[in-house]
């Protein structure tokens, strides 16, 4: 006896063997089982998805001598004449060699006659969508009102080729391609009914070469066998496919991730050693980059079928998930770009040089959040800790404006000197008492906005002082009432202009030179404020730290994390720079507006107009990198809404403004800008005026 393919050999006899298509299955076993048959049935889908299985075992159902149901008994005659393609009321008709309408006349002149043998007389039209019009035009009148014992079975691959006419006379059912996984699924329950030793990665590529088509993959299977000597394994199937050993790619993964251009050059030339197809080359990275993504987002998704579930653990921790998702898309278009580059070699090089040149700016090393839930959990560092000084043991350098507005872009000045240098303060006679002030309030790079409050009235049922905090405790704070806004408007009006004071240089804001150009009643009254905080500051050493002149800068000692219970809605903006919270994370953070604390659970305001940017997993970020940064869990709750200040972003944006007022006035005092005012009637341009930090 000849061999029989697989794809023929497996091919299903009843509904209960099919492998997917349970949407269409489902239609057509009721409409058999409850008598809800009509005429005409349309099969849409790419090559090899069961259009002519399903017609087969359809045209079965309804002639089968036990009667019509969706369980043919597939003994009786009728039922083993049709499965081997001789049954004589089942017409089978290939349309893409019988295109004419006189082709379709002489198929359509039968139609009125009886079946010979069966219940009904099935006309099984394959590749219906190369009829022509005319066949199309000749067809319509019997395909709306066939006689009772006549049934059309139409299947194409191309639906949108037929007339409106023909698919408003017919049931439409569209099947889908085959997943991958189903296909691997299916292949291994025909070898090892084949008793075919086989390998699991191997029939995984079997299954994605198949490209969505059963027919296709068991094709490949055929070959397969034939290639391995009557075995599958992972390393032939590779060769006979012409796909590259997967190793190979990962090293390219490995140097991506360790940033070496060795190393990256050293796999290129081993990968070139096989004479690869560079353009699935680069199909392979971006799928195990597509893989490294879902282990960041979802670890409990990740499988071990291509025995690589170690690998993508630690590359999902080793690599930030922005990186990841720039060299994805560096991938797809260096694909694209391929055919336009001098050779396939050079333009895949480039696009891995491309990947180790850019970077998104702003972003990790690593992802923040810990993996878990995947097999071997993965090994985290501790994020790093703020580092801080003594109040008064240990010097440290004057603030400047580029340590304290994180960020903070440069532009060209037009001023040809830059703004003078803070003065040195004498040193008091006896340091401050040593409190147990949290250790972010000691920080050199800005000064809390609560600290400049203790020399200056505070409106009531406000906590602003550093002292006064502490007396109270923060845990017995609640998240604010719609009645109590207002105030915290007024809070955060106060706390950013404490912020913008210690930012600015004592010396850099200056009475405006009545040359100047005036300005609106509330700009000129938000410089007045500053210049009396200025002057507050200066007259009140004992709320800053002293800044020995002549003791040499000594290595800030390393302290715990800190505390919680120091945040508040005055503190946040002013702790914010120094937890460190960098990406697309920052431009979520940084316009939030923390309303309130209870235990560990922080309640923060978006600003709305950011709301376009932000999604449940920045939510659950915040909370790590808080958590590191406090040394213990964190629970944030984010809503959006209308903020009434105090969010880091307007504090940064109230510390340019103040800058730029300076500058502007610095360049007003300025001789020669005088000078060449006075002689030539020059004129100062404010709007051309940019601060430089």
């Amino acid at each position: 006896m000849s061999y029989q393919v697989l794809a023929r050999k497996w091919r299903p006899r009843l509904f209960r063997e099919m492998v997917g298509q349970e949407h269409v299955l489902q239609a057509l076993i009721n409409a058999l089982d409850n008598n809800r048959l009509h005429h005409a049935y349309l099969f849409a889908g790419t090559r090899g998805v069961g259009k002519t299985t399903i017609a087969r075992i359809l045209a079965k159902c309804l002639n089968c001598e036990t009667g019509v149901s969706s369980e043919p008994c597939g003994q009786c005659s009728v039922c083993n004449e049709i499965a081997e393609g001789r049954f004589v009321d089942l017409i089978e008709v290939d349309a893409a060699s019988r295109t004419k309408v006189e082709d379709t006349r002489e198929l359509l002149e039968n139609v009125q006659y009886a079946p010979t043998r069966g219940r009904y007389k099935v006309y099984l039209i394959d590749e219906v969508h190369m009829l022509s019009n005319s066949s199309f035009n000749a067809l319509l009148k019997t395909l709306e009102e066939p006689p009772p014992h006549v049934k059309f079975l139409l299947a194409t691959t191309d639906p949108q080729k037929l007339p409106v006419t023909v698919l408003s006379r017919c049931l439409q059912f569209n099947l889908k391609n085959m997943s991958p996984e189903r296909v691997v699924e299916h292949l291994r329950f025909v070898l090892e009914k084949e008793l075919v030793p086989f390998e699991e990665a191997a029939l995984w590529l079997l299954g994605r070469a198949a490209d969505g088509s059963m027919r296709d993959a068991m094709s490949l299977t055929d070959q397969a066998i034939a290639f391995g000597g009557g075995k599958i394994s992972e390393a032939e199937v590779r060769a006979m496919l012409g796909t590259l050993d997967s190793s190979l790619v990962w090293k390219l993964v490995q140097a991506l991730a360790d940033e070496n251009p060795a190393a990256l050059f050293a796999a290129v030339n081993d990968l070139s050693q096989h004479a690869p197809d560079y353009s699935a080359a680069l199909a392979e990275l971006a799928s195990i980059l597509h893989r490294i993504a879902i282990a960041q987002v979802l670890p409990e998704a990740i499988d071990n079928a291509l025995g690589d579930a170690e690998q993508l653990q630690q590359h999902a921790a080793a690599i930030a998930s922005e990186n990841v998702q720039l060299f994805y898309q560096m991938a797809l278009l260096a694909r694209r770009d391929l055919p336009l580059a001098p050779d396939p070699r050079g333009g895949f090089e480039m696009a891995l040089l491309r990947m180790l040149a850019f970077k998104p700016q702003g972003v990790a090393n690593i992802p923040t959040a810990r993996l878990a839930g995947a097999g071997q959990a993965v090994e985290h560092k501790p994020a790093p800790q703020p580092v801080s000084a003594p109040v008064a043991a240990e010097p440290q350098p004057a603030p400047t404006v580029n340590e304290t507005v994180a960020q903070a872009p440069a532009g060209a000045s037009v001023s040809s000197s830059p703004p003078p240098a803070e003065p040195t303060r004498p040193e008091p006679q006896s340091a401050p008492p040593q409190d147990d002030t949290p250790p972010w309030d000691d920080e050199p790079v800005s000064e809390s906005p609560d600290r400049g409050l203790e020399s200056r009235p505070l409106e009531p049922n406000y906590t602003a002082s550093r002292s006064d905090s502490e007396k109270k405790p923060a845990a017995d704070e609640k998240p604010l009432s719609p009645a109590a806004e207002p105030a915290a408007s007024a809070f955060a009006a106060v706390a950013e202009e404490e912020f913008v004071v210690s930012a600015i240089p004592e010396n850099t804001v200056a009475p405006v030179s009545e040359g100047a150009p005036a300005e609106d009643d509330d700009r000129a009254a938000m410089r007045e404020r500053l210049r009396q905080q200025v002057a507050e500051a200066q007259t009140a050493p004992a709320a800053r730290a002293p800044i020995p002149p002549s003791v040499p800068a000594q290595p800030a000692p390393v302290v715990p994390p800190a505390r919680l219970e120091a945040l508040s809605p005055g503190s946040w903006p002013a702790m914010y720079p120094q937890i460190g919270v960098t990406g697309i994370l920052h431009s979520i953070a940084s316009h939030l507006e923390l309303q309130g604390r209870q235990d560990h659970i922080l309640s923060f305001i978006l600003d709305q107009s950011f709301s376009s940017l932000y999604d449940d997993g920045h939510q659950r970020r915040l909370a790590d990198v808080l958590g590191d940064f406090f040394g213990q869990p964190v629970s944030v709750h984010i809503q959006v809404g209308e903020v009434h200040g105090g969010t880091p972003a307007r504090l940064v944006a109230a510390t340019r403004e103040a800058q730029l007022l300076s500058a502007r006035d610095a360049l007003n005092r300025d001789p020669l800008v005088q000078d060449l005012q006075a002689e030539l009637g020059a004129q100062l341009v404010p709007e051309t005026v940019e601060y430089l930090g």
